[in-house]
C-alpha cells in the first residue's frame, strides 16, 4: 500500500488564540500486482508437489490414482498461470495512466480488437523506452504467456484429439499437457522475471513510475531473496 498527501491535503494555520490548527488528508493506494506475484509463485509450489506425485502415481497401475494426480496438477499449473497473467495485467494497470498514447492508436485498439499482449508490450515500451530488441523479447514473452493464459479463460468447446504429454510418453486430453507442473513454472518465471529485469534495469521516463517500480523492485526482492531463478527471454510451452 501507498500512501500519499493529495494537492490540497496539508493545511496549517495560527488562530486569535495563537494556536495552531492543522489538517491532514490521506489518500492510499493498494498494488495488487506484488499478491498475484506471491499467488502465482504458491500454486506453482502446490503444482510442483502435484508433478511429483502424477510421477509416483503413472508409476503403479492404479488408473485411478493416475487420473486424480492428473487433476490435482492440472489445477494448481492452471491457477500458477492465471495468476502470473494477472500480475502482468495488474502491473500494466499502474503504469499505463503514466503513458500518453496518440488517440488514433487508442481507436485503432479499440475498433481493431488489438490483442491483450500487444497493448501491454506498446505501454511497457513507451513507459520504459525499450530498444527494438528488448521490445521484441517482451512480446515474445508476452504472447506466449497470455497464450496460455486465454486457454485457461476462453477454452475450446470442440471434441480433439489426445496431445502428447512427452512426460508421460502417451496421448492426454490438451488440458493436461498445457496445464503441468513444468510449464507452469515457465509461465511463472517468464512473467515474474519481466517484472524482475523492469524494475532493476528500467529507465522509465516517468518520474511516476520510476517511484513505483522503485517499490515493486522492494517486493520482488522480498519474494526472491537469492535472486530471480530465471533469465530466460522465450517462454515456449506446446
Amino acid at each position: 500500500m501507498t500512501v500519499g498527501i493529495p494537492a490540497g491535503g496539508f493545511s496549517l494555520s495560527i488562530g486569535d488564540d495563537g494556536k495552531i490548527n492543522s489538517s491532514l488528508t490521506l489518500h492510499v493506494r493498494f498494488d495488487v500486482c506484488p499478491t498475484w506475484i506471491e499467488l502465482s509463485l504458491q500454486h506453482l509450489a502446490t503444482a510442483t508437489e502435484a508433478g511429483a506425485r502424477r510421477q509416483a502415481a503413472w508409476a503403479g497401475t492404479d488408473e485411478e490414482a493416475k487420473s486424480a494426480a492428473l487433476e490435482r496438477e492440472f489445477e494448481s499449473s492452471m491457477q500458477a498461470v492465471m495468476a502470473a497473467a494477472i500480475a502482468l495485467d495488474a502491473f500494466y494497470a499502474m503504469i499505463q495512466p503514466h503513458v500518453v498514447l496518440p488517440p488514433t492508436l487508442v481507436e485503432r485498439w479499440r475498433t481493431g480488437r488489438t490483442a491483450r499482449f500487444s497493448q501491454v508490450t506498446e505501454i511497457v515500451r513507451r513507459a520504459f523506452r525499450l530498444k527494438p530488441k528488448g521490445t521484441a523479447a517482451l512480446r515474445a514473452n508476452l504472447k506466449e504467456i497470455y497464450r496460455v493464459r486465454d486457454l485457461a479463460v476462453h477454452p475450446s468447446g470442440k471434441i480433439e484429439a489426445p496431445i502428447y504429454h512427452p512426460e508421460l510418453d502417451v496421448g492426454v486430453e490438451w488440458r493436461f499437457a498445457y496445464f503441468c507442473a513444468s510449464n507452469a513454472e515457465l509461465i511463472v518465471n517468464g512473467a515474474t522475471w519481466i517484472l524482475w529485469d523492469l524494475c532493476h534495469g528500467g529507465k522509465p521516463a516517468d518520474a511516476k513510475v520510476l517511484e513505483y517500480i522503485g517499490n515493486l523492485k522492494q517486493r520482488l526482492i522480498a519474494l526472491f531473496p537469492n535472486g530471480h531463478p530465471s533469465a530466460a527471454t522465450a517462454v515456449s510451452p506446446p
